[in-house]
């Protein structure tokens, strides 16, 4: 009885195992064959006549985001005179509370916009070089004329739509030529 019992044991841990084995040989054919199909859709892609003009695409597309993400200055929602002293203050606070936690980049940005919505720019920008440090200060220097740039096409953009730029212009031509013509 005793060997009985053995050998019904040892017969049910060798057909348990064979399930297993089973079980292991067709996963691990499985993960074989996912692994596989990988390596051949990423050489399929890679070898693609296209792929690296794409990559280049993506990346320049990128690159000009995060330079046009750089100059991004913050603007007033409205162009009344109360508006504007407001949003002056604001940046002007939120320029030193960023220069105050060591954000030179951040600080520079709102800086910039205080200074372009300034009455008196030039003595905003003698108090910001007696108190800004002076790699920050540098930074703003630098930024200040992408900053004017980025703002005075964006107030161009504004003022004249571009829908309607061209008919103006044809308007304005068609009148001096008419003016031209009576003298």
């Amino acid at each position: 009885s005793g060997i009985n019992a053995e050998y019904g044991q040892h017969y049910y841990i060798t057909n348990n195992l064979r399930g297993m084995s089973k079980t292991l040989i067709a996963g691990g054919i499985a993960a074989t064959t996912l692994v596989v199909y990988c390596f051949y859709f990423d050489y399929k892609r890679r070898s693609h006549p296209l792929y690296k003009q794409k990559i280049r695409e993506r990346r320049r597309a990128e690159r000009n985001k995060a330079r046009e993400d750089e100059l991004d200055i913050p603007m007033p929602k409205s162009t009344d005179p109360n508006s504007i002293q407001k949003f002056f203050m604001d940046q002007a606070q939120v320029g030193e509370e960023k220069l105050g936690m060591g954000d030179y980049k951040g600080a520079v940005k709102h800086f910039a916009s205080a200074v372009l919505h300034c009455g008196q720019g030039y003595q905003l920008l003698s108090i910001l070089q007696s108190t800004m440090p002076p790699e920050a200060y540098k930074m703003f220097m630098e930024f200040l004329p992408k900053a004017q740039a980025r703002y005075s096409r964006q107030m161009m953009s504004k003022a004249a739509p571009k829908s309607t730029a061209p008919a103006q212009a044809k308007a304005t031509a068609e009148r001096v030529i008419a003016e031209e013509a009576v003298d």
